[in-house]
């Protein structure tokens, strides 16, 4: 190998060092184009000794989550609609540089001349003369009766759309975070609800091994004892894996591409939400993006008949130019200005004008139907969540009775089975009893805290 092809130890060191500024240039290239970023994903969650809340997470979902950066672009993109449209306010200017070749046949005279004014001699002649010129072209649209303006205003109210959009997006995303987020706790609890049924059948286990031993009671309560907890410790298995799903669950909510693990607080109380659904609709009507929405496409597709009826008016535009122009490259160029005005009439087109406005006017009253229809799927959504947080409530003042008559019944139980009058049976049917009983009291408050979220996303009020 030649010697300049080797690598000494110094070499590569700098090599090192290059591809170590690339990989962080590129690391902060991403990071400024807004890609999800695990690294800074877990750095804005991690904090030492402090569960993450649930706005803390929300933060990170609208910060991360690809469907709102992807309607974000399409605001973008409307917005450069806007200016595309107001291109016709400002004059157009061109620098050309033109070849012209054409003979000289007709003339006012009875002998064509060519371009000098030297008679040709004959009737026709096809000698092509040419024309060179390079110069500056000006125009200008003076007055298009409302086209533009109106193509404007279409295109801006598209704008408010796309945004009203966005916020719809972001309705829809909050809430699916919050349910997430609420889930992991759910799941959580529950596998201390599980966790507390496998100690629970440990203790009858070691206590129905004792009494065997002791020849108070048959081979069978400790058979009965370990089926007890055989199963219960399945259940604490199924718990643990509702856990995991749920957090991936979480994780994809927020729209991050790899799985964090975080833990977060623990809100999952009761607390009473006095509230009434005519407040609910009310807030609804006045904060919901899509009626926004619809609204601002409607005054979009008024403003799309105005443009079409404007198709119907004259146009007029100005143009000047100021050309250096000469018959050969290798003869003299002289100067020469052309300034001039055009007021163009339509007279028929088609019927395209009539049709394009009438397809206008159809696309409103669809536009006006699918207002009132996204009115009545609003005061559905809004029943529905109200609904939902009564029955919640109800049913955590039902499981709290039934949490604490079986906790009662469990304890008695477990005092007939130490004194010998109650049965392994007894002991099951209480063990069963207090789960299902903490079980559904920690549905419960999960159902009462979604239904809250659900009136808060019915209302336009998720933050």
């Amino acid at each position: 190998m030649e010697k300049g092809m080797q690598f000494g130890g110094k070499e590569k060191k700098e090599m090192i060092r290059l591809w170590i500024k690339w990989l962080i240039f590129l690391a902060l290239l991403f990071r400024s184009l807004g890609f999800p970023d695990l690294a800074m994903s877990q750095e804005l969650l991690h904090q030492p000794g402090k569960p993450v809340t649930l706005q803390e997470v929300k933060a990170i979902t609208l910060k991360f989550h690809p469907a709102l950066r992807a309607n974000l672009e399409l605001i973008l993109a409307a917005k450069a609609v806007v200016e595309q449209s107001l291109q016709t306010y400002y004059p157009n200017l061109n620098f050309n540089n033109t070849v012209n070749a054409y003979t000289t046949n007709f003339t006012s005279s009875s002998s064509p001349t060519t371009i000098t004014g030297v008679s040709s001699g004959s009737r026709y002649t096809w000698t092509f003369n040419h024309v060179y010129s390079s110069g500056l072209n000006f125009s200008q649209t003076i007055w298009d009766f409302g086209r533009t303006y109106h193509t404007v205003e279409q295109n801006q109210n598209n704008v408010k759309a796309n945004e009203e959009g966005l916020a719809i997006i972001r309705l829809n995303v909050l809430l699916t975070v919050e349910q997430a987020y609420y889930t992991v706790l759910q799941t959580q609890r529950l596998i201390g609800v599980a966790q507390e049924t496998v100690n629970q059948a440990k203790h009858h286990l070691v206590q129905a091994q004792g009494f065997f031993d002791a020849g108070r009671s048959p081979k069978i309560d400790v058979t009965k004892a370990k089926v007890d907890l055989a199963n219960a410790e399945l259940n604490l298995i199924q718990a643990r894996s509702n856990y995991e799903v749920a957090q991936v669950s979480l994780n994809n909510a927020m729209g991050l591409r790899r799985d964090l693990t975080f833990t977060i607080e623990d809100n999952l109380a009761y607390m009473p939400h006095p509230i009434t659904i005519e407040e609910i609709l009310q807030a609804a009507y006045d904060n919901r993006p899509e009626i926004r929405q619809l609204k601002a496409q409607q005054a979009a597709q008024e403003a799309a008949i105005k443009v079409a009826r404007a198709a119907n008016f004259p146009i007029l535009s100005a143009n000047a130019s100021f050309l250096n122009r000469s018959v050969s490259w290798d003869q003299r160029f002289y100067w020469d200005a052309f300034a001039g005005a055009s007021f163009t009439i339509p007279l028929f087109n088609g019927f395209l004008a009539p049709n394009t406005v009438a397809q206008n006017r159809a696309l409103l009253r669809s536009l006006q139907a699918q207002e009132e229809n996204t009115k009545l799927s609003i005061e559905l959504e809004a029943e529905q969540a109200f609904l939902a947080l009564r029955v919640a409530e109800e049913q955590i003042q039902a499981t709290q009775i039934a949490m604490g008559q079986a906790e009662e019944n469990f304890v008695l139980a477990t005092g007939r089975y130490k004194v010998g009058v109650g049965s392994p049976l007894e002991i099951t049917d209480a063990e069963v009893s207090l789960a299902n009983a903490r079980g559904s009291y920690v549905n419960a408050l999960y159902n009462f805290k979604v239904a809250e979220a659900k009136i808060k996303k019915a209302m336009g009020m998720i933050e």
